[in-house]
This record gives structure tokens, sequence and C-alpha cells, in this order.
């Protein structure tokens, strides 16, 4: 049998890396207890829309930090204070993001739950950059926010990936239907 990538070699061993699960078994027990009530979970798993929130939810985040660094790459005084703001949309945007990936993620398989859990914290580090990008920026120390931003936009990137690994390679989230049902 060929020799595995070595990001599908990481990926299969975070499946099964069973020392996660104390944490995980933890996280996802605080996770349904407060999302408990079922309007909640309809709610933020996206039942009302017809589509998974998290994916949508996400792109705000990405979409605000992506265009923080391309400021940050062209330069100068009116792109370093909307690079500033852009940073901070993408603080607040993320948490709700979270909320959401959250409710879904409560209710996946154990080896599913495990890569979203790295996943999580991968994005939560990533996020903290972020903070500490945005601070930077505000006490008025460019050039440091603009690398924290750079490392957090890399960071969750690592994040991402493993998003997508855990809806493509794992199916989470994908239904088994072979179509879709809509209203006529």
């Amino acid at each position: 049998m060929p020799e595995l990538p070595i990001l599908r070699r990481i990926t299969d061993a975070i499946e099964r890396a069973s020392v996660l699960d104390e944490a995980v078994d933890l996280d996802t027990r605080a996770v349904r207890a407060v999302a408990k009530p079922a309007a909640l979970r309809r709610l933020l798993h996206g039942v009302p829309i017809g589509h998974p929130l998290h994916p949508l939810m996400v792109q705000v985040p990405l979409g605000a930090w992506i265009s923080a660094a391309v400021l940050d790459t062209i330069g100068g005084k009116g792109n370093a204070r909307a690079a500033q703001t852009l940073t901070g949309v993408g603080l607040v945007s993320a948490s709700s993001a979270s909320v959401a990936g959250y409710v879904d993620w409560a209710e996946l398989s154990l080896e599913q739950r495990r890569t979203g859990w790295v996943h999580q914290a991968v994005n939560w580090v990533g996020i903290t950059f972020f903070g500490l990008s945005w601070w930077q920026r505000r006490k008025g120390n460019t050039a440091a926010g603009k690398a924290l931003g750079f490392v957090g936009l890399m960071i969750v990137g690592v994040g991402g990936y493993l998003g997508g690994h855990l809806s493509y390679r794992q199916r989470a989230g994908v239904g088994s239907s072979d179509r879709v049902p809509f209203d006529a």
C-alpha cells in the first residue's frame, strides 16, 4: 500500500486520538446542556433556512480577515485603520460562527468530534492571534498588528483545512438522501 501524504496521516491520527476523548466528552455535554431547547438547536443547525449555518457564518470572519490582510499588504494610513476595523469585525463574527459550529459538532460521531475538537482548538488559537492583532493596532503598533494578523490567518487556514477534512473526508453533516427535498 502506498504511503499516505503527511496531512492525511495527521488527520487520520486525529480521528484515532482517544487521548482527546475526555475533553471531547466534557465539551459535548456542555454544548448539549447549553443548547438544550430544541428550537434553539434547530435554529443553530440552520433548519429554518434548509442549510447548516456554520459554513455560511464562517464566511464573514474569513472574508474580513482576508480583506484586512490585503489592505495590510497594500499599506497606507487609511488602509491600516480599515484593516483594524475588519480585524474587529472578524473577531465579533467568529463568535457566532463558533456557536453554530459547536451545536453541529455535538451531534457527530466520536471520530468526527475528535477532528472537530482539534478544528475548534486550532481556530481559537488563530482567533487569539487576531485579538492580539486588533489590540496592537489599537495601541498604534501597526507592524505588530499586521504580523499577528498574518500569523492568525495562517492558523485559521489550518483550522479551515481540518474543517474541510471533517466535511468532505469524514462526511460530517452530509445527508444520505439521494435527492434534495424541496417545498413546491
